[in-house]
C-alpha cells in the first residue's frame, strides 16, 4: 500500500496479522500500529502494510 492510502482508524493486514492504525508519519513513511494481540504499539514502514481490511 502507498502511504497516501493509509489513515488513522483503519484496520489493516501486516505480515504479523491484523493491526489498527494509530498514526501516520508521511515524511518518514512510518505508521504507528496497534497489533491485534499485542499491548504495546509498534512503528513500521508503510511498505510493510499489505492491505486494508473492511470489517
Amino acid at each position: 500500500m502507498e502511504i497516501n492510502e493509509i489513515r488513522p482508524g483503519m484496520t489493516c493486514l501486516t505480515r504479523e496479522g491484523t493491526a489498527y492504525v494509530l498514526e501516520v508519519v508521511r515524511q518518514s513513511l512510518l505508521v504507528l500500529l496497534q497489533r491485534e494481540y499485542e499491548t504495546i504499539p509498534v512503528q513500521v514502514r508503510s511498505d510493510e502494510i499489505l492491505a486494508p481490511l473492511s470489517l
